[in-house]
């Protein structure tokens, strides 16, 4: 079968290229990839600090390598930056490629991206329409002499992306719903200023909208679309849901609640069953949706619900807890617990959408926040290191009362889980690297009956792994003491003496990680880099055990408290 030649969109700020281009990626059922995006996650910074650290010269010279990157790869559509044809190799590099350049009008470009802080060439001008100017009359024979199709981009990203494809005589090859895509052109001014939008681009692709009122989106996304709406919740997000269903039936919707038990007791095949129950009962079809309102025991259960039912009907995650946005309800993972471990049984189902809306975490309790902690500063730890320093010497209330430093810190997180799952959504590779801590941790979640929380059982996995990476000689003692301080800092445990070797190593070599019977650990090395080892002498892994239990909690090294002892 000949291969359809790569899709490359070109054109100004605010003409719409990763929007359209996603679109009809979606609509052709290949992958996406934005270049910009692509760049920040390599660079592990934003293309505004990008340009701040390095320069613009700095800045090309690192697209140029991003984009021969992309255009080499297996991406099917790519969007690339307004100033990415200022550079010869990138122009000579598009040579057979399908071009498209979209042409937008400078008064709707100016609407459209406004003083955008995250595009450095227009975050401090006065007049953002008198630099698009400039910049189009600097760039636009550039994106002429590229393009092989120039298509109007004033119109709505249905109608672009439908003239796109008709001029490539591209047909379409997966039915898409659309409205995921288009929802936040139409949000309220205030919260779409205030939101931010990380894009997954595996498969058909969705987007994860971050930001204080955020969950605005939802009616949005919906209103011109009716259908039923199957909202799960657990008990303590009843008046939420509640007040959500009110919404979404005034703006069109059929709602059914349906209330799951609190935490982990939720991912239970029995709970499963009563859902599918009442999704055939009240007559839920394809056209339909599954809205998951809360942590990530509900998005993964509503996950595997919205993925077994008629094989697969929509799915939109609104997750509640610090957790669950930066882990749980990004990246397809589904899944219920089994007597043999945890998520056992599931499937890999991306949602339509993610709505991470900040103003949950105002009443999310201590233990909660501390948990979710854990996963952002693992992605600290395997990619982004400016996490680190923002969480350096802040304490998680302080964290969650500025609503800048919040936002910047989960965005970063969930970019971080975003580029991982967009390269490898099935585990295949690459992702493995987002088990940091796991190994150990699910083995505890386990042997507690989920009475410790994911995020504490995590951090203290994090160091014994780091402590194996000692044993092993990738980190130096000191190396593994900084990680353990970090994590401590944030009031997470980072021992846990009131359980045995023998008991949690039984757990973890049913860990659906194991290979061939062998333990396989995401350990972390000196250089900053990750590795997946396989652990054969379960000695080390004992000695490893017995040297984090026996740390000195006076020194910052806090267990877990006597509430969350293992069960008999």
């Amino acid at each position: 079968m000949t291969r359809q030649k790569q899709i490359v969109f070109v054109g100004l700020p605010g003409s719409g290229k990763t929007s359209v281009g996603r679109l009809v990626a979606a609509r052709l059922g290949c992958s996406f990839r934005d270049a910009d995006q692509v760049l920040s996650q390599k660079a592990g910074m934003s293309i505004p600090e990008v340009f701040a650290t390095r320069g613009e010269d700095g800045f090309r010279d690192l697209e140029v390598k991003t984009i021969a990157e992309l255009l080499a790869s297996d991406a099917g559509v790519i969007s690339l930056g307004g100033g990415a044809l200022t550079r010869e190799e990138t122009r000579s590099a598009l040579a057979g490629k399908d071009v498209v350049f979209l042409d937008v009008s400078l008064s709707q470009a100016a609407a459209r991206v406004g003083k955008d802080a995250n595009r450095p060439l227009l975050a401090d001008v006065d007049s953002p329409s008198g630099k698009l100017a400039q910049l189009e009359a600097e760039r636009r024979e550039s994106y002429l002499e590229a393009a092989t199709l120039i298509v109007p981009a004033n119109g709505t990203l249905s109608e672009v992306s439908s003239a796109v494809m008709r001029g490539l005589g591209r047909k379409e090859q997966l039915p898409v719903r659309r409205y995921h895509l288009e929802a936040l052109a139409t949000l309220p001014a205030q919260v779409k200023a205030a939101s931010r939008v990380i894009p997954v681009t595996s498969g058909a692709g969705y987007q994860v909208i971050v930001g204080q009122g955020a969950g605005a989106a939802l009616t949005q996304m919906l209103q011109e679309h009716p259908r039923k709406i199957f909202l799960i919740y657990p008990p303590p997000l009843s008046g939420a849901a509640r007040a959500l269903a009110t919404s979404l039936t005034q703006s069109g919707q059929v709602v059914k609640l349906f209330e799951h038990p609190d935490g982990e007791g939720a991912k239970n095949i029995r709970i499963v069953e009563d859902a599918w129950r009442c999704l055939g009962e009240n007559h839920f079809s394809r056209e339909d949706a599954v809205v998951a309102l809360g942590g990530g025991a509900t998005t993964d259960m509503a996950g595997f619900v919205a993925a077994t039912w008629l094989r697969g009907i929509e799915l939109i995650n609104l997750p509640t807890s610090l957790l669950a946005m930066v882990d749980a309800a990004i990246g397809g993972k589904t899944g219920i617990n089994t007597s043999l471990g945890k998520n056992l049984v599931g499937s890999f189902y991306p949602p339509s959408a993610v709505i991470c809306d900040l103003d949950y975490l105002q009443t999310l309790p201590p233990r909660q926040l501390h948990s979710g902690l854990a996963e952002v500063i693992k992605c600290g730890f395997i990619a982004d290191r400016k996490i680190l320093q923002i969480l350096n010497g802040q304490s998680p209330e302080k964290l969650v009362g500025s609503p800048a430093a919040a936002e910047e810190v989960i965005s970063r997180a969930i970019n971080v889980k975003a580029g991982v799952v967009s390269e490898d959504l099935r585990e295949g590779g690459m992702r493995e690297c987002l088990n940091y801590g796991h190994t150990l941790a699910h083995a505890i979640e386990k042997a507690s009956s989920y009475q410790v929380l994911h995020g504490e059982a995590v951090a203290i996995g994090m160091v014994f792994a780091a402590q194996v990476a000692v044993e092993l000689n990738l980190l130096t003692p000191s190396q593994m003491q900084s990680q353990r301080r970090q994590i401590a800092a944030l009031g997470l445990p980072t021992t846990c003496p009131q359980y045995s070797f023998k008991q949690l190593l039984k757990i973890m070599a049913s860990d659906k990680k194991v290979r061939g019977g062998v333990i396989r650990m995401v350990l972390t090395t000196g250089n900053g880099q990750i590795q997946v080892t396989p652990i054969t002498d379960y000695h080390l892994l004992e000695r490893a055990f017995n040297a984090i239990n026996q740390a000195d909690t006076a020194a910052g090294s806090p267990a877990l408290s006597s509430q969350e002892r293992p069960s008999e």
